[in-house]
């Protein structure tokens, strides 16, 4: 009875979207069993340096409530349709079926090109004369511009051979900008006038067409027909076949593999990973693994079919935890310690709003301190948002934990539209100092980027003390869970635990906390679709720490893998050669039945390992990372210089001077 009165008390507002992907745009439809929030908007507030608080659209809307559950269609995913609709842009954007295919007009093996394309590349999807201009050089080059399912080719024509100059992935475009036109008219330089095609790995590419006949005209049309089909008829992620055909990895699978379960797919398993850390498989005093409460994933559609609870927490309580917490993602066990009970667990920030309690909540966090038997004290919690932005997100009803039994610390790390701005003015001031060959280089080790980055691993640092130092349990949130406490909870587990550094260990990590936990890899990358507001590199700050720690002297023996490991995912995870990263959660994984449809990314990598080991590891070392000094940060060169015309890479340096 009085569960039942605490529980109709926490009745809370609805809402429609959360902190981390609130979107006024028509990006996606509802996929889940329940109607579920969406996350942080493209409307921000505060000062506008990145250094600064800025707040996400649910961190300072009153509009907008905490909603944390289940299956209609919310007022806010309307608002892009009727928006559109009022400027008279609705057009096809309204359908859910996939765009027609664009046809074919030629085929690869005809083009007889110095190249080799790839199995299921076969279709040549647009072939158009047009001049490319080189940025660094400003040399101006005549031939065709080519698409195929899979990359955007320049080829230049002539009677001794033909030379490609651009060859790029489709999905690795971010942007296609209209130069020139009527205002600049009067110009008689042929290269003020045509597209520009700006690359999320900072490529950029100028191709000057005639203003005869609407030809920028159609061949826009083309290029967002082929690269942005979403941005013109909405994905439907109910029909595998429909979504999954718009991508290259559809195409890939047919030819590779097109009746079996390629073994990527069959690399990580729930359970095997638990009971390595020392998880009982029928459970012990203190966790047991449970594949009932979220089967189907009933119980959280952005939570994995498996997770590990306190034993002694009487199951029947946890619907009303589940209530109490944004998108219903409860704290679940991510690491597990077997000699200290020490534990990290990760979940989505409470509903407390400004007076709303759950007792039911209080008592799970103080059993999950509980489970530390050696230390049983208060459960450290690790915000990574910035207080201000938390306080804000409490008046909207969301909030954090002023709980007697726990120890509360922000972190100050920076929301995904902070992030996205800063990527952005890294990739502009280095193609600035390109186009005007200014002294640049000197200037970039002071950008913001490399600001978000040392606070990333100050948390991780933190983390990784008060786990390993003073033996403390750590629960990590954010708001909704699936962005920055994923950076924290992987992160840690890296530095922790020996088997995360090792090339399959790390797979896994990726697969554990950031797959199955629910990243919103679709939205944040931007697949298929123009629509900027929902997209962020936070995956890619990942990346950029994992190297961070990779290049430190100390840690030269720590990790099985090497740079070229990061570099290839960071490829991966734009090309759309592979499905692994095209969705948002293991729900719609299983339920679009990707291994059926594409391959994973870790097949390629497990069959050609030897080309990313660190010769230099030391698979007896059990050692713990932890970074003394946070100025060694420098900025990843070898991913964002490797296009700069004239720039060498240090792998190619290394790998010149192993070869004599």
């Amino acid at each position: 009875m009085a569960r039942d009165a605490r529980h109709n008390t926490m009745n809370k507002p609805k809402r429609s979207n959360s902190h981390e992907d609130i979107s006024l745009n028509p990006i996606s439809k509802v996929i889940h069993s329940k109607p579920t929030s969406h996350g942080a908007g493209q409307m921000s507030f505060g000062a506008k340096d990145d250094s600064s608080s800025m707040l996400s659209s649910s961190e300072y809307i009153a509009s907008s409530p905490y909603y944390n559950a289940s299956s209609a269609i919310s007022v806010l995913d309307l608002l892009p349709l009727t928006f559109s609709f009022l400027h008279g842009q609705i057009g096809s954007t309204t359908a859910v079926s996939i765009p027609e295919q664009q046809p074919t007009v030629a085929h690869t093996k005809e083009l007889s090109l110095p190249i080799d394309f790839l199995p299921g590349e076969e279709d040549v999807k647009l072939k158009e004369y047009m001049t490319y201009r080189s940025h660094k050089h400003k040399v101006t080059h005549q031939g065709e511009l080519i698409l195929t399912k899979y990359r955007l080719l320049f080829v230049t024509k002539s009677s001794e051979s033909d030379q490609i100059l651009v060859d790029v992935p489709l999905g690795m475009i971010s942007q296609i900008e209209k130069i020139g036109g009527q205002t600049r008219s009067n110009i008689s330089d042929s290269y003020a006038y045509g597209i520009e095609i700006i690359c999320k790995d900072l490529r950029h590419f100028f191709f000057g067409n005639t203003k005869e006949q609407n030809q920028r005209r159609n061949l826009l049309d083309n290029l967002n027909r082929l690269i942005f089909p979403f941005s013109i008829c909405k994905e439907d992620i109910t029909k595998p076949l429909a979504f999954f055909s718009s991508f290259f990895a559809w195409n890939y699978k047919k030819k590779m593999c097109p009746d079996k379960i390629d073994e990527g797919w069959k690399l990580y398993n729930k359970v095997k990973d638990y009971t390595r850390m020392g998880i009982q498989l029928n459970g012990d005093a203190h966790w047991i693994i449970n594949n009932e409460i979220n089967q189907n994933y009933t119980f959280c559609d952005t939570y994995p079919d498996t997770l590990v609870l306190p034993s002694n927490f009487d199951i029947s309580r946890l619907q009303s935890v589940a209530n109490f917490r944004s998108r219903n993602r409860i704290p679940v066990l991510s690491w597990y310690c077997r000699q200290t009970y020490v534990t990290i667990t990760r979940s989505s920030q409470p509903l407390t709003g400004l007076n709303r309690k759950c007792q039911d909540d209080v008592d799970y966090l103080r059993e999950i301190a509980n489970t530390n038997v050696n230390q049983g004290s208060k459960l450290v919690i690790l915000d990574a948002r910035p207080k201000v932005n938390a306080i804000a997100n409490k008046a909207n009803g969301g909030g954090y934990e002023d709980y007697p039994d726990c120890e509360l610390e922000f972190q100050n790390i920076q929301n995904i539209h902070v992030m996205r701005e800063s990527l952005h003015k890294l990739h502009l001031t280095i193609r600035q100092g390109l186009q005007e060959d200014k002294t640049w280089l000197n200037d970039l080790d002071n950008l913001n980027w490399l600001f978000h980055i040392r606070a990333i691993l100050t948390s991780v640092n933190r983390l990784v003390s008060l786990v390993r130092n003073d033996k403390r349990s750590v629960l990590v949130h954010c708001s909704d869970g699936w962005d920055r406490t994923s950076q924290l909870t992987s992160l840690a587990m890296l530095m922790l635990d020996p088997y995360y550094r090792t090339l399959d260990g790390y797979m896994i990590l990726i697969e554990k906390e950031w797959l199955s936990f629910g990243h919103k890899f679709f939205l944040r990358i931007g697949f298929g679709n123009k629509i900027y507001s929902e997209r962020s590199p936070v995956f890619l700050q990942f990346l950029d720490c994992t190297y961070q720690l990779l290049q430190q002297i100390l840690f030269e023996t720590a990790f099985e893998f090497n740079e070229k490991f990061l570099l290839r995912i960071a490829d991966y995870l734009y090309s759309c050669q592979y499905g692994t990263f095209l969705l948002n959660s293991e729900k719609v994984r299983t339920d679009m039945k990707i291994s059926d449809y594409t391959m994973s990314v870790w097949t390629p990598i497990l069959n050609d390992r030897q080309t990313y080991l660190n010769s230099n590891y030391n698979g007896k070392s059990e050692q713990i990372l932890q970074i003394n000094t946070l100025y060694q940060i420098k900025l990843w060169k070898n991913y964002y210089f490797r296009y700069i015309p004239d720039y060498q890479s240090t792998l190619d340096i290394e790998e010149n001077r192993t070869s004599f």
